[in-house]
């Protein structure tokens, strides 16, 4: 069953509904996020948003709080995903595991965001259960996450990641990889479709990352993938394309499909 979240349909492997796209604001201030938000509130590309509060120049809990709040208010009909993106996953952050327990705790509190990501440690599921009961508790739909900026795994391994995720109680899972030939793309692709199979009522946002698998953010929802992201200014990680190139590329698929 799709999560709906402002109007904004995620669907299931099993629902095959249009990839949404995610538009992330990647601001060192709050002033400047605040406005960014503002300009996507009037981006028809921009379906979600997501807000990488790791890119602040100031990273208390309390300004990342602050922070979230001010651009919920200058998005009062966008679904808006909040993210603390650590060193250990590509991000800003070097935070430990109490460290993101606390921020990731805060956030919550605030009650500004609709979706959480919420780094997921295959090592350590376990640390996962007591944040995802946070985010729950406040509302909020969590989207587990995890990134391979060095490589793509094997298949049956990025297959067991995305159902580790589920098992553990995400609402999506998501799985980044960077390919290093175009059948490392092809293999994402194919993970994310085996997933589909295996998790038919857990939404799903599967990409490849950089040049290579860039043409997975465009095909990913025909083998299961229910979001991506494209870049509307700074691009928030390799290979995110422009926000309303990808929007008419995805139309156009749909159109075909």
């Amino acid at each position: 069953m799709s999560i709906t979240l402002r109007g904004v349909a995620l669907g299931t492997p099993a629902e095959k509904l249009r990839a949404k796209v995610i538009v992330p604001i990647f601001a060192t201030t709050q002033a400047t996020a605040v406005a960014t938000a503002a300009a996507l509130a009037r981006n028809p590309a921009a379906e979600l948003v997501e807000l990488r509060l790791d890119a602040l120049a100031a990273t208390s809990p309390t300004a990342m709080a602050a922070c979230l709040l001010a651009v919920r208010a200058a998005l009062p009909a966008t679904p808006l995903l909040a993210t603390v993106r650590t060193l250990a996953q590509g991000g800003g952050l070097a935070l430990d595991a109490a460290g993101y327990a606390d921020v990731f705790t805060a956030l919550c509190a605030t009650g500004g965001a609709d979706l959480m990501d919420l780094e997921f440690d295959p090592a350590h599921p376990g640390l996962a259960l007591p944040l995802a009961a946070a985010a729950k508790n406040a509302g909020m739909v969590t989207v587990f996450s995890h990134h391979d900026f060095a490589a793509t795994p094997p298949v049956a391994e990025m297959l067991a990641l995305l159902t580790a995720m589920a098992a553990a109680g995400a609402d999506v899972a998501k799985l980044a990889v960077m390919p290093h030939t175009a059948a490392d793309a092809a293999a994402l692709l194919q993970a994310t479709a085996q997933a589909g199979a295996a998790l038919p009522a857990t939404p799903l946002i599967t990409m490849s990352m950089g040049p290579l698998g860039a043409v997975t953010r465009v095909c990913g929802g025909a083998f299961g993938c229910c979001a991506t992201f494209g870049t509307a200014g700074v691009a928030s990680a390799p290979g995110q394309p422009d926000a309303a190139a990808l929007a008419a590329a995805l139309k156009s698929l749909e159109n075909c499909l």
